[in-house]
């Protein structure tokens, strides 16, 4: 019998988004602009101004340690994620995720060994990875909501 291509294993390999990069640059552009237009003190600008750049230092290496660069979904619902310091994690779909056509925010977890948890957030965008494969998670995900929401019911 054949299967059903979204019963298929997905393999999702994320890249960073252009998107998400223009947002952010945005927000600082006009944090910085807010700043020079108000009536403060000079002092206090250039405080706020430090502590600007010191934000934005601080995302951009958030950005860059533990970010995921591939989804695994097997055809069991299973979920792996693989990190850009080549660490590969088996985790869970946990909490609020919100899936729309514009964007996918998934928030995982992963045990280790000495049972703590670690947290992975997720955000794809439509330039974060190939528009059909999200196409097949946007669809995996709503199904695994159905599942879920039918055998809460019994």
């Amino acid at each position: 019998m054949l299967q059903n291509k979204f019963e298929m294993p997905l393999d999702l390999a994320i890249k960073s988004s252009n998107i998400f990069n223009t947002y952010l640059i945005a927000v600082f552009i006009f944090s910085l602009v807010g700043i020079f237009i108000s009536s403060l003190l000079l002092s206090v600008k250039l405080l706020l101004i430090a502590l600007l750049i010191l934000i934005s230092i601080f995302v951009l290496e958030k950005q860059k340690s533990n970010k995921i660069r591939s989804l695994k979904l097997s055809a069991t619902d299973e979920w792996k994620i693989e990190t850009n310091n080549k660490k590969s994690y088996e985790v869970e779909l946990c909490g609020e995720c919100i899936v729309t056509y514009f964007l996918i925010w998934l928030n995982f977890t992963a045990s280790n060994c000495s049972g703590r948890k670690k947290v992975f957030h997720l955000l794809l965008l439509p330039d974060s990875a190939d528009k059909d494969l999200l196409r097949q998670l946007r669809v995996r995900l709503r199904f695994l909501k159905n599942i879920t929401a039918g055998d809460a019911e019994f």
